[in-house]
Protein backbone atom coordinates (compact mmCIF):
# COMPACT_ATOMS: atom_id res chain seq x y z
CA UNK A 1 0.00 0.00 0.00
CA UNK A 2 1.37 3.87 -1.05
CA UNK A 3 1.72 6.02 1.86
CA UNK A 4 -0.48 8.58 0.62
CA UNK A 5 -3.06 6.06 -0.09
CA UNK A 6 -6.42 5.92 1.83
CA UNK A 7 -7.01 2.77 4.04
CA UNK A 8 -10.38 1.88 5.53
CA UNK A 9 -10.26 -0.51 8.06
CA UNK A 10 -14.06 -1.23 7.84
CA UNK A 11 -14.63 -4.03 5.11
CA UNK A 12 -17.42 -4.21 3.69
CA UNK A 13 -18.84 -7.06 2.08
CA UNK A 14 -20.64 -7.21 -1.25
CA UNK A 15 -23.49 -9.34 -0.04
CA UNK A 16 -24.71 -6.36 2.24
CA UNK A 17 -24.29 -4.00 -0.61
CA UNK A 18 -26.60 -6.18 -3.05
CA UNK A 19 -29.14 -6.98 -0.18
CA UNK A 20 -29.90 -3.75 -0.26
CA UNK A 21 -30.03 -3.35 -3.85
CA UNK A 22 -32.31 -6.13 -4.39
CA UNK A 23 -34.50 -4.55 -1.22
CA UNK A 24 -34.56 -0.70 -3.06
CA UNK A 25 -35.72 -2.32 -6.28
CA UNK A 26 -38.66 -4.51 -4.48
CA UNK A 27 -37.09 -7.63 -5.66
CA UNK A 28 -38.36 -10.62 -3.29
CA UNK A 29 -35.21 -12.92 -2.40
CA UNK A 30 -36.80 -16.25 -3.80
CA UNK A 31 -37.91 -14.55 -7.03
CA UNK A 32 -34.01 -13.08 -7.04
CA UNK A 33 -32.43 -16.36 -6.24
CA UNK A 34 -34.91 -17.70 -8.79
CA UNK A 35 -33.93 -15.88 -11.77
CA UNK A 36 -29.85 -15.83 -10.76
CA UNK A 37 -30.11 -19.95 -10.57
CA UNK A 38 -29.19 -19.78 -7.26
CA UNK A 39 -30.99 -21.33 -3.82
CA UNK A 40 -32.79 -18.44 -1.63
CA UNK A 41 -30.63 -20.29 0.82
CA UNK A 42 -27.48 -19.57 -1.00
CA UNK A 43 -28.81 -15.70 -1.36
CA UNK A 44 -28.80 -15.72 2.61
CA UNK A 45 -25.92 -16.39 2.89
CA UNK A 46 -24.30 -14.12 0.13
CA UNK A 47 -26.12 -11.25 2.18
CA UNK A 48 -24.75 -12.35 5.62
CA UNK A 49 -21.10 -12.25 4.15
CA UNK A 50 -20.98 -16.51 4.01
CA UNK A 51 -20.69 -16.92 0.31
CA UNK A 52 -18.55 -14.64 -2.10
CA UNK A 53 -19.63 -13.56 -5.26
CA UNK A 54 -17.56 -15.24 -8.28
CA UNK A 55 -17.40 -14.07 -12.14
CA UNK A 56 -20.33 -16.34 -12.73
CA UNK A 57 -22.42 -14.79 -10.34
CA UNK A 58 -21.24 -10.79 -11.34
CA UNK A 59 -22.43 -11.94 -14.68
CA UNK A 60 -25.79 -12.88 -13.66
CA UNK A 61 -26.16 -9.95 -11.33
CA UNK A 62 -25.18 -7.47 -14.58
CA UNK A 63 -27.81 -9.30 -16.28
CA UNK A 64 -30.48 -8.98 -13.61
CA UNK A 65 -29.46 -5.80 -12.42
CA UNK A 66 -27.76 -4.06 -14.88
CA UNK A 67 -24.69 -3.15 -12.78
CA UNK A 68 -21.45 -4.17 -13.98
CA UNK A 69 -20.12 -7.44 -13.81
CA UNK A 70 -16.96 -5.64 -12.53
CA UNK A 71 -18.63 -3.70 -10.22
CA UNK A 72 -19.09 -6.75 -7.99
CA UNK A 73 -15.71 -8.50 -8.64
CA UNK A 74 -14.26 -5.16 -7.52
CA UNK A 75 -16.20 -5.29 -4.15
CA UNK A 76 -15.47 -8.36 -3.58
CA UNK A 77 -11.93 -8.43 -4.19
CA UNK A 78 -11.57 -4.84 -1.79
CA UNK A 79 -13.82 -6.66 0.80
CA UNK A 80 -11.09 -9.50 1.00
CA UNK A 81 -7.95 -7.06 0.55
CA UNK A 82 -9.03 -5.19 3.79
CA UNK A 83 -9.59 -8.64 5.79
CA UNK A 84 -6.08 -9.49 4.94
CA UNK A 85 -4.78 -6.17 5.64
CA UNK A 86 -6.73 -5.98 9.03
CA UNK A 87 -5.34 -9.80 9.64
CA UNK A 88 -2.00 -8.70 8.96
CA UNK A 89 -1.78 -5.68 11.14
CA UNK A 90 -3.41 -7.08 14.32
CA UNK A 91 -0.30 -10.22 13.47
CA UNK A 92 2.74 -7.77 13.51
CA UNK A 93 0.86 -5.82 16.48
CA UNK A 94 1.00 -9.50 18.38
CA UNK A 95 4.43 -10.25 16.99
Amino acid sequence: MKPDQIYSKIATHPGEILKDEIEARGLSKSETASKLGIQPGNLSELFKGKRNITAVLALKLEELLGISAEFWLNLQNRYEITILRNKRKKDKELA
